[in-house]
């Protein structure tokens, strides 16, 4: 039997699926995973992914930008050309499941498989609070509905989590990850980013915050993520700052960086809030104001229930509640505890996604 994965070019959509397929390596003769043409997180997929029985292959596809009338027109002419190319992959492979983490890349695959082989079983997952435009639409295709929260119930809605990163569960070495970032584990550090594509107005904010308040950020030490496209300019920015430091365009052992922090900020994507989760990590999140549906106010809002964030919005003064938050924090580490024990108060996956796939695989033989 063969499985065929479908990820949207993003890390909450492309982790998940990566790791799904690792899981089910040896249920299956081949696993086709269908990702987003010219992605510049290829190569780290291709790392991630090398079993000899997994192939990749490319589709080229365009973001629905509602409030852009130009990108609904270009959507639907890269819609059409990946819908074909889409009927190349499965006439070459004839999957016999099909697994979408969603996403725009996501909705020519499910919609021309199910064209092919209307009987063919599908299993979706969406990894946020709310329901993406994407798996509103899928979800009709879908035989399994799969939750990274549980939102929903129902004889094929299971709440599975969002799978993280089979390394998160090694044990680490503190002192070790000390000692290669260069910095002192009796100093209060901070662990900023803006998911995998980066947050220009998180960078900005934080900058501000750190030039005009240097005196009160002497005793910290920052880990910035600034994503690929600012790095070079937020680099320039920091080297004039004296304060222990280390910054990345993208940080692929993102775990050792959760592991040393006292306190993360970040945007509330779904694999961050997931990451928290494991890590136990208190946090400010700042959610995304243009995310589609709002899902990220939802997915902070979800941990702020236990008490486990602070959040602010990007509204009037926001830059300021975030400096006032921050330098509270410093001064009191009780605090975060506190915050960090809310954690245990959240239910755990009553499955996962890979014992909803083998279900399907098992019946069918």
């Amino acid at each position: 039997m063969n499985l065929l994965i479908v990820s949207s070019p993003t890390g909450g959509h492309f982790y998940p699926a990566i790791e799904v397929a690792k899981k089910l390596v040896y249920d299956f003769e081949k696993i086709i995973f269908v990702i987003q043409k010219n992605t510049k997180f290829i190569k780290i997929i291709k790392k991630e992914i090398v079993e000899n029985n997994i192939v990749i292959e490319e589709i080229e596809t365009a973001k629905f930008l509602r409030k852009n009338p130009l990108s609904i027109i270009k959507f639907f002419i890269f819609f059409i050309f990946s819908f074909f190319r889409s009927i190349i992959i499965f006439l070459r492979y004839r999957p016999d499941i099909i697994f979408s983490t969603g996403g725009y890349t996501s909705l020519p695959v499910v919609i021309s498989s199910k064209l092919m082989s209307f009987n063919i079983p599908v299993v979706i997952h969406e990894q946020n609070c709310s329901f993406s435009m994407t798996n509103k639409v899928l979800k009709f295709f879908a035989k399994y509905i799969c939750l990274g929260f549980e939102i929903k119930r129902g004889k094929n809605y299971f709440y599975t989590g969002n799978p993280l990163r089979e390394k998160f569960y090694f044990p680490l070495d503190k002192e070790k990850i000390y000692k290669e970032l260069n910095f002192n584990p009796e100093i209060f550090t901070i662990l900023i980013f803006g998911g995998s594509q980066g947050a220009k107005s998180i960078n900005d904010a934080v900058l501000k915050i750190l030039k005009y308040n240097s005196e009160k950020f002497k005793d910290v030490q920052i880990m910035h993520i600034t994503g690929f496209s600012d790095f070079d300019r937020i680099k320039k920015e920091y080297e004039g700052l004296t304060l222990s430091y280390i910054i990345f365009p993208y940080y692929q052992e993102i775990e050792k960086l959760y592991t040393v922090s006292n306190l993360v900020i970040a945007r509330a994507g779904a694999m961050t809030i997931s990451e928290l989760i494991h890590f136990k990590k208190p946090a400010i999140l700042i959610p995304l104001p243009t995310a589609a549906e709002l899902h990220q106010n939802l997915n902070a809002e979800f941990l702020k229930r236990y008490s486990c964030v602070e959040v602010i919005y990007q509204r009037k003064n926001w830059e300021e509640k975030l400096c006032k938050k921050i330098i509270e924090f410093i001064n009191n580490r009780e605090l975060l505890y506190k915050m960090s024990l809310g954690y245990k108060d959240i239910l755990k996956p009553k499955t996962s996604i890979e014992k909803v796939i083998k279900n399907i695989y098992t019946t069918k033989n």
